[in-house]
């Protein structure tokens, strides 16, 4: 029998019971209720603090509970919070529909289709996938370890949805005016491990520099022992600012694997599942496309997860910023 390979694929190969029983478990974890919440937060890191929603200092305290949420008390600036504030349900209108919405988003249906379906406006439809996008900003690596591999793989700059654009509307699937890589492209940063650890940064408009890349990567290689990235001169300036290892590749000259380990093909093949993965959105806002990084992170994770229901909902529990990492969104302007 063949094992699916995303959590989408693993939801949709579940009977309607298993595919309730599913949403079911995720609306209690993300709504902080007890019931299974004490076994997904002993799969966290032991070493994750709580910490305050409104100034984010983790001078924390217990305050009691309140119908069974349990509440604190922020040392730094005197205010309450429990576990539920700022996460994806918190303050949420039409809270009855949330999950048979989050059913409709697992199953991998689009943002209109999931409106129609739920009965709610496409705006709401809109707002509440990013709120739960939002949650995934959560999921990042806190460094790479070994032999590191890194490459800038490059997005059409979109105002998709901009009612005053400053210039004249694109259509979409068109290409940029100006030849090769320019600040019409947004530069994503792709890096991963050979133990599994991934990242998807929007870094720049145009061409990445190593400032950008010590933006990026410079607090994460710590444990890393060989850099592997193409031959760009922003990388080869990078890699000699720091005590590492640097093997570079030129693609067009042949060169592709070095002593039978070193080579750069996991994240050129990681980028290539990005690109078809973003295909069927036809072209994303470029503010926004931070969260479908994000979201396609946790989709790399939980497929080579054993316990992929337990994984999903942990991102969606210790968001403890989701709402406000949303409304930080809608009000940028990107890059």
């Amino acid at each position: 029998m063949r094992i699916p390979e995303t959590f989408t694929e693993y939801f949709n190969s579940l009977d309607k019971k298993g595919q309730g029983e599913v949403v079911t478990r995720l609306m209690e974890i993300m709504e902080g209720s007890s019931i299974g919440l004490e076994q997904v937060k002993q799969e966290a890191s032991s070493g994750m603090a709580v910490s305050c929603c409104s100034c984010g200092s983790s001078h924390v305290r217990a305050n009691g509970k309140l119908k069974g949420v349990q509440r604190y008390w922020c040392g730094a600036c005197s205010k309450h919070f429990s576990e539920t504030t700022g996460k994806v349900t918190w303050n949420l209108k039409k809270k009855n529909k949330f999950g048979t919405y989050l059913h409709h988003m697992l199953s991998g249906y689009s943002i209109r289709k999931c409106a129609e379906l739920t009965g709610i406006a496409i705006q709401t439809s809109f707002d509440w996938r990013h709120k739960i996008l939002g949650a995934f900003s959560e999921a990042v690596p806190e460094g790479f370890e070994g032999i590191t591999e890194s490459d800038d793989i490059f997005f059409h700059h979109s105002e998709k949805g901009n009612r005053s654009l400053e210039r004249k509307a694109r259509k979409r699937g068109a290409g940029a005016s100006k030849r090769g890589i320019s600040d019409e492209q947004v530069a994503v940063v792709v890096t991963c491990d050979r133990t599994n650890n991934k990242e998807f940064k929007v870094t720049t408009r145009g061409r990445i520099s190593k400032n950008d890349l010590e933006r990026v990567l410079g607090e994460k290689l710590e444990k890393t022992e060989t850099l592997c990235t193409d031959s760009h001169r922003s990388y080869t300036a990078f890699a000699k600012d720091h005590p590492l290892a640097h093997k570079k590749f030129n693609a067009s000259k042949g060169q592709r694997v070095t002593d039978k380990v070193y080579h750069v093909q996991t994240v050129n093949n990681t980028a290539k599942r990005l690109r078809q993965w973003m295909e069927p959105f036809y072209g994303v806002s470029t503010k926004y496309l931070q969260n479908y990084l994000n979201w396609f992170k946790v989709l790399e994770k939980l497929k080579n997860s054993s316990t992929r229901l337990n994984q999903f909902a942990l991102y969606a529990y210790v968001a403890a910023n989701a709402w406000n990492t949303w409304r930080t969104t809608v009000n940028s302007d990107g890059f």
